[in-house]
């Protein structure tokens, strides 16, 4: 029996995909490049309920992410858009605002694929694709978010650069790894993203 598909991708899983850091996809967000999503629980809008996903501005969750410095723990956000709507509308209750913190923010799946069309970059195969990579970077993506939500982040980068070169020694067939400097650039946006907080 197989699993139903991904339908949702965090920001931290879309920047590791695409080698880019959380704040250039809030900045995109911002530009209207690409939709963010919340599940809400129950909020109002004037005198009308709603609950569900829905579209969330950019720049309301930007000080989630920020490049530099420490970023926001949590924001509130006082509008959203209900999706396939194109109208923001106010949040009235909570009166304070809806309150969401970085793991709350998502992508769906199709937004993903979109965009990736859209921007020319992502995971297509096809004759075009040129040569297999040489080390399984998929694996190691998986590991790189398991390792961070089961153990945390160590004290130093190059720790966390042995550790998966370690993996890939473990995880080839002929116990082969990549470089230092090939890991730390694949982590390098990641590293800087969660120790800034």
């Amino acid at each position: 029996m197989a699993f139903p598909p991904k339908y949702f991708f965090t920001v931290l899983e879309a920047a590791v995909r695409w080698d880019c850091t959380q704040a250039q996809i809030a900045e995109w967000a911002i530009a209207d490049e690409i939709e963010l999503v919340v599940g809400f629980s129950e909020v109002w809008f004037g005198d009308e309920p709603a609950c569900g996903l829905m579209i969330v501005p950019g720049s309301a969750i930007r000080p989630l992410f920020r490049p530099h410095g420490r970023a926001a723990k949590k924001v509130y956000l006082h509008c959203a858009r209900p999706a396939g709507s194109a109208t923001w509308r106010a949040i009235t209750s909570p009166r304070d605002g809806f309150r969401v913190t970085a793991p709350d923010i998502l992508i769906t799946a199709t937004e993903i694929e979109r965009f990736e069309s859209r921007h020319g970059i992502g995971r297509r195969g096809g004759s075009n694709a040129g040569a297999p990579s040489k080390y399984d970077w998929e694996g190691f993506y998986r590991a790189l978010l398991k390792r961070i939500y089961t153990g945390g982040m160590p004290e130093r980068q190059r720790d966390l650069i042995v550790e998966m070169q370690d993996w890939f020694i473990a995880h080839s067939e002929f116990g082969e790894a990549p470089d230092e400097s090939t890991i730390r650039r694949r982590i390098q946006s990641v590293w800087q993203d969660l120790k800034a907080e």
